[in-house]
């Protein structure tokens, strides 16, 4: 039976209000099917395939599912995979040694199982669909990377049989397609990783559910839940989108339930429920947990309403910046239509699709790096997105399109695609950089994305640091820590780190600009220069500095033409026997510090109106020599004001 026919009866009876779609015939879909394939090749054969996401992982997994069909890494697949992965080899040497010496954990993201054999930390699902293609390009002299297209654009040709079946039309169903691809298919299908395949299976599986053919949607819907588990949540909404969208009103709630859960619909959701627990079975009899990954690489502690708001409204990473044409046609779009009734029932439809993906969500928000690799949107909005585009597609069917607003959803769409592909996931958005200029305080995001932004490199957070976006050299935006007792001075290099204890992370906008720090050479010291010798020293000796000639000597820090600096670090050497000096300020003694080691002395100006005296008391002065009768300690060069 073809994915174009149903199931057999309908899940449930058509709505009073429903628009009929005539079912394409056999020609209309081998011509589609046809057409449509020749344009997906084309889009294949206009990029190089390459390894990205977590393609390692599932490049290896692929090399030994086509050698031997089973996920389990050997050396013979290391050596297999070298060929493909030119710059991987430093990566590949540690794995074969790991495996080779039957090391529990042989590199990270790869652990032995239960049965000895060394395994990825993704399940093999993804792979297991590349195996084939893969096998195929070897045979015929094609590049073996482009397994991952093939397996990324059949579910993405499965999808528009899908869109034909709905709209009963080439034009429209090609043009799902395309929004499809302005969603964030365009970003991701030249992964090497399940994105796409996960986004167009589940689309497709919410097609088929409430457009009566529920057992392909099980099959579909399973599939797409094999890399990314939680889209097993589709399985609990499906039914309830479906008494939704197919409700008649001229018929009692229980007739309408009993329409609904029909047994193609039941088969339908236990094909599904049974393909997602391939995984979970698999991870249990290997590792005695239903998921490694959620045991290795998350944290329950991390689930929070940022990482929820950023996962929706990030404007980095956030599903908003893929879908805005999207989410204004669906808040927007419509609503006055039909009677009361229907509306309900479509705001209903409405809630239960964003509810879905808040169902997708909130276990991605335990992953430790919620910074992670990204073509624009996030991995998971990008996916999770899909119920709020079917919901968008379905409404459209049977309905003559507006131009107007279908050119604006076109454009909108386009513009967000080309905005996401022009940075990578460790560099802010246009848009994220734009508000952070103009209106800092109307962006917060996660800390782990701004930090990892604004440095341009993964890391983990350091409490006892601050993380700025710069503007030529000018911070606009400070993300620190609450442990932090002065994040402005911190900023500056004025103050000492936090105590790493409990805080929270926040921002500072518009932080003060640091003043400059000013260089003194020993010359300028009697000057009035802002740093004057007072007691205790020698002669200043031109272009070199001035000796300490007692057991103490004075500074004077003058600031009463202007705002005192905060930190002082004096530049010079001590004569031998000599290694540290105890420091005073304003007659508060501040305990022993190495000068010639650069310590810098936190000037407390608080009480002072003109200038801070520093005391320095020196550990050994003595004469140099019997020619000499001073008593030398510290070679005084210079000294920073900051």
């Amino acid at each position: 039976m073809s994915l174009m026919q149903t199931d057999g009866a309908s899940t449930a009876p058509p709505p009073a209000a429903a628009h009929a779609v005539a079912a394409p015939g056999r020609r209309a879909l081998a011509l589609f099917g046809a057409l449509l394939a020749l344009l997906l090749a084309a889009l294949a054969l206009s990029r190089p395939a390459s390894l990205s996401g977590d393609g390692e992982e599932y490049l290896l997994m692929t090399v030994a599912l086509a050698a031997h069909g089973s996920p389990d890494l050997r050396l013979d697949d290391l050596a297999r995979a070298r060929p493909l992965m030119p710059g991987y080899e430093p990566a590949l040497d540690e794995l074969g040694r790991g495996i080779a010496a039957g090391a529990l954990v042989p590199r990270q993201g790869y652990y032995r199982g239960n049965d000895g054999r060394a395994y990825s930390l993704h399940f093999f699902g993804y792979p297991a669909l590349a195996a084939l293609p893969f096998k195929l390009l070897q045979w015929s002299g094609g590049n073996p990377l482009r397994c991952f297209q093939i397996a990324n654009l059949s579910l993405v040709w499965l999808l528009g049989l899908c869109l034909l079946r709905v709209f009963g039309s080439a034009p429209k169903a090609l043009a799902g397609v395309a929004l499809f691809m302005g969603c964030g298919g365009i970003l991701y299908w030249n992964w090497s990783s399940p994105e796409v395949v996960s986004a167009a299976a589940l689309l497709a599986a919410l097609l088929c559910w409430c457009g009566g053919a529920p057992r392909r949607a099980g099959l579909l819907a399973g599939v797409a839940a094999l890399q990314n588990p939680s889209i097993v949540f589709v399985l609990g909404a499906a039914p309830l989108l479906a008494l939704c969208l197919h409700y008649r009103r001229d018929a009692t709630p229980g007739a309408n339930l009993r329409a609904t859960l029909t047994p193609r619909m039941l088969a339908g959701l236990a094909i599904g429920l049974a393909i997602w627990s391939l995984s979970p079975v698999f991870n249990l009899i290997e590792f005695g947990t239903p998921s490694l990954i959620a045991k290795v690489a998350t944290a329950h502690e991390l689930i929070s309403l940022v990482r929820l708001h950023s996962l929706y409204f990030d404007l980095n990473q956030g599903m908003l910046i893929a879908i805005p044409g999207v989410a204004a046609a669906l808040l927007l779009g419509g609503w006055r239509a039909g009677t009361a009734p229907s509306r309900r029932l479509g705001a209903l439809a409405l809630l239960l699709a964003a509810a879905l993906t808040v169902a997708f969500a909130v276990p991605a928000l335990s992953v430790h790096n919620w910074n992670s690799g990204a073509a624009g949107v996030m991995r998971y909005a990008f996916w999770a997105a899909m119920p709020l585009l079917f919901l968008l597609l379905w409404r459209l069917r049977g309905r003559r399109w507006p131009a107007l607003p279908i050119a604006l959803l076109a454009a909108s769409q386009a513009l967000a695609m080309a905005h996401a592909s022009q940075y990578l996931y460790l560099e802010f958005s246009p848009l994220a950089t734009w508000v952070m200029r103009h209106a800092p305080g109307l962006y917060n995001p996660e800390p782990e994305v701004f930090a990892e932004r604004a440095t341009h490199g993964e890391l983990q957070l350091d409490p006892g640091k601050v993380y700025a976006f710069e503007q030529d050299g000018v911070p606009l935006k400070v993300l620190y820590h609450s442990s932090l007792a002065d994040p402005q001075a911190r900023l500056c290099g004025e103050a000492p780190a936090g105590n790493g204890g409990a805080g929270q992370w926040r921002y500072l906008d518009h932080p003060a600009a640091c003043a400059a720090p000013v260089q003194l050479a020993a010359a300028q010291f009697q000057r009035g220069a802002g740093l004057l010798l007072g007691q205790g020293w020698s002669e200043v000796e031109q272009g070199r500095g001035v000796w300490s000639d007692s057991m103490r000597s004075q500074l004077v820090l003058s600031y009463a033409r202007g705002a005192p600096p905060q930190q002082v670090v004096i530049h010079g050497y001590y004569l031998d026997g000599n290694r540290r000096t105890r420091v005073a300020l304003n007659g508060k003694d501040l305990g022993w510090f190495d000068l010639q080691a650069g310590a810098p002395l936190a000037v407390q100006a608080k009480g002072a109106e003109h200038g801070v005296t520093i005391e320095l008391t020196h550990e050994a002065p003595h004469s140099p020599g019997p020619q000499d009768g001073r008593q030398l300690a510290f070679f005084l060069q210079g000294a920073t004001l900051r």
